[in-house]
């Protein structure tokens, strides 16, 4: 990585004077930049000695000496080429800026793998193609081939997936004074990916916090792996989440989705910040330039009574609890106070203090005091006429220098958003030693990230699970015997795994029926049993509460109807006996393999309304215990099952450890690749939990 980002010498191939040669803009940059190392052209038709003082060479096997670095920028077609010669020279790192590969489907994806089957050969690593590769803000490298001024210096680099975004961020960073460190563009990411470069920024000590712009993962585990090794802050917009965007990704840099529930169950876990607003990337990074919050308390201040109701209002939605500096600092600030119509409380109107010097000094008060961990200050620069006044001295005042100095002194974040016009306000930015945010809402979810990735910071140690659930030895034969598609059979699987199922059996005609419900005792369920009726309610194949011989008969044989009427030609098996369990809290648990991530279990509120009212959680498998107690909790249904109106609480732990083990299931045996249990009952006495009904599907061969 060091020979991208700190090439001692570049060759720049394709590189011509021509006005329309577009290699001619990467050199451009170079020279805009101020880089310092050797630079050579390369270009087998032209007759040009040097382009821009350049030296122009026919071939790579020319050149004075081995570069660190080739720049490619050719048609597709030549470019697995190129990467041989560059091999056979001794060239190890490329930054393959072409388009014209996999995006394009067919003859693209071959030339992709003759190009990555050369730099292999040759033991290359490239970024790219369909790249706009590096650049560092340290050392003067720019291979972009769009022009482009160099940024502010700073600590936050970016990896994105799409050049036109990463370059469209670089233009909100220079508007709003935000440095940059290092910049990749990884297009195709054919060989180094986004995890490649995750590692290497991690490492590198210019850089203080990463973004990244995906919309793909090329190994969702392997991210995942190495962002939880991360010490700093990881921020990540994520597109093509929807179908729509999923069908523009294709032909842009050949992406393919992940599943959006597994992505932030995994961002979560990692202690990734994923966004939801791409102005976010910005103002993650801002926050991060402050002091960190080590707790929850915060004070919300503003000249500006409607603003600091505003801000309160965002602060209580982000899940901040109020400061409560004292009665002794409010006591302290009428003697301040103009009119003193105003009553000081948090939020904060200090619309009655209109000495500005006294609200600095009161912005002191509250960063210093014991109570408060934090401070977000809503205020505006507005346009006023010429003339001394008190109220051109409130708005006007440069309080700058006392504010960072308060923060600075604290150690603690003092979040300033300010309204005023672009140009005055891009003025204020510019020269302002700590950052502006423009406005409350993406100051105080910024100011939420930084304290919630902080506070995983103080209380992360992880400690990886170990299988203590189920011995492998007595699973495997059962899934050998199994078809690809389970129906509540899965229930034998899950009770091995030490999960409560219901024991049932299967009669094939009325007869057989009430043997087994005699034997088992009424009432009992019936439930059909159907490789065409996978979902038992819509065809009319479940009956419950069934508590004699001759309603067993004709509950098999309105069921066995009601298959031929739900669909012409079903299979009917059979219908499956059941002892009616007891009254309680339906809940669900299910789990899927996903292919970038690996298996995930979804847990949450079941019965035959699961889809409708969607009250779920998800955890990468293997799922720790604390972590699944955790999601539990943030389950909406979570308040049925501590016991309302004075009922007993459920079995909510009994609960966890069902899906800790369905967890290990599925981490054990990835050939499962979907898994419901649903209902998982929770009896209301909170003697325990039954699991009522599953199916499963298994991958063989």
């Amino acid at each position: 990585m060091e020979r991208l980002f700190y090439p001692r010498s570049i060759v720049i191939i394709g590189l011509s004077a021509k006005p329309t040669n577009i290699s001619r803009m990467v050199l451009e940059n170079l020279l805009r930049w101020g880089y310092r190392g050797r630079i050579f052209g390369v270009n087998p038709h032209i007759d040009e000695l040097n382009v821009s003082g350049v030296k122009m060479y026919r071939d790579v096997e020319d050149l004075p000496e081995i570069p660190d670095l080739a720049v490619c920028l050719l048609p597709a077609r030549f470019v697995p080429e190129v990467a041989e010669k560059c091999g056979k020279l001794g060239i190890s790192r490329m930054a393959v800026l072409s388009g014209g590969f996999s995006e394009f489907g067919g003859a693209g994806k071959q030339l992709s793998g003759l190009l990555l089957q050369n730099a292999r050969k040759y033991h290359i690593r490239f970024v790219g193609p369909n790249a706009l590769a590096m650049a560092n803000t340290a050392n003067g490298l720019c291979l972009p081939f769009i022009p482009i001024f160099p940024p502010v210096k700073g600590g936050m680099s970016i990896i994105t997936q799409s050049g036109g975004v990463g370059l469209m961020l670089w233009n909100l960073l220079a508007d709003e004074n935000v440095g940059m460190a290092k910049f990749v563009s990884i297009g195709n990411k054919l060989d180094l990916d986004e995890t490649d470069f995750l590692e290497y920024l991690d490492s590198d000590p210019e850089t203080t916090i990463i973004c990244m712009y995906l919309e793909s993962m090329s190994s969702g585990k392997r991210l995942i792996q190495a962002a939880k090794k991360c010490r700093k802050p990881i921020v990540a917009y994520k597109s093509n989440t929807t179908s729509a965007g999923g069908r523009a990704a294709l032909s842009h840099t050949a992406s393919l989705s992940s599943d959006e529930d597994i992505i932030d169950a995994a961002f979560e876990e990692a202690g990734i910040i994923r966004i939801q607003n791409y102005g976010d990337l910005v103002a993650v990074a801002k926050v991060f330039e402050l002091p960190p919050m080590h707790g929850n308390r915060i004070m919300v201040m503003s000249p500006a009574g409607g603003f600091a109701v505003i801000g309160a209002d965002l602060c209580e939605k982000a899940g901040f609890e109020f400061a409560d500096p004292g009665e002794d600092f409010y006591k302290s600030l009428n003697r301040f106070a103009n009119a003193g119509v105003i009553k000081f409380s948090n939020p904060l109107d200090m619309g009655d203090i209109y000495d500005p010097h006294m609200a600095a000094h009161v912005a002191y008060e509250v960063m210093h005091n014991e109570n408060v961990d934090g401070a977000i200050y809503i205020g505006q620069r507005p346009k006023m006429p010429e003339g001394n006044n008190v109220f051109r001295e409130l708005f006007l005042t440069d309080l700058s220098k006392e504010t960072y100095g308060s923060m600075l002194s604290s150690g603690k974040p003092l979040g300033v958003c300010l309204y005023g016009l672009s140009g005055y306000m891009h003025r204020v930015k510019k020269y302002t030693s700590f950052p502006i945010f423009n406005n409350p809402e993406e100051m105080v979810r910024a100011f939420a990230f930084q304290k919630d990735w902080h506070a995983r910071r103080r209380t992360d140690q992880e400690i990886l699970p170990e299988n203590v659930y189920f011995k492998k030895e007595n699973l495997q034969s059962w899934l050998d015997a199994s078809g690809e598609v389970v129906g509540e059979e899965a229930l034998e699987l899950l009770s091995l795994t030490g999960i409560p199922a219901a024991v049932s059996g299967i009669a094939r005609d009325e007869e057989e029926a009430v043997k087994l419900a005699q034997a088992m005792g009424y009432p009992v369920v019936m439930k059909v049993v159907s490789p065409d009726a996978l979902h038992k309610t819509d065809a009319g194949g479940v009956a419950v509460g069934i508590g004699d011989a001759d309603a067993v008969r004709r509950c098999f044989a309105r069921i066995r109807r009601n298959l031929e009427a739900y669909k012409e030609g079903a299979r009917f098996e059979g219908v499956r006996i059941q002892k009616m369990a007891g009254e309680g809290h339906d809940m669900f648990i299910g789990g899927k393999f996903d292919p970038s991530f690996g298996p995930a279990v979804v847990f949450g509120f079941g019965g035959i309304y699961v889809e409708v009212f969607k009250d779920v959680q998800t955890c990468l498998c293997p799922a720790s215990a604390p972590l699944v107690r955790k999601k539990i909790e943030a389950l909406q249904s979570y308040a049925i099952l501590k016991g309302t109106r004075g009922g007993k609480p459920a079995d909510i732990e009994g609960y966890a450890d069902a899906i800790v083990r369905l967890s290990w299931l599925l981490t054990e045996y990835p050939e499962i690749r979907e898994v419901d249990i649903n209902p998982l009952r929770l009896f209301k006495d909170g003697s325990g939990l039954c699991a009522l009904d599953a199916r499963m599907a298994i991958a063989k061969g």
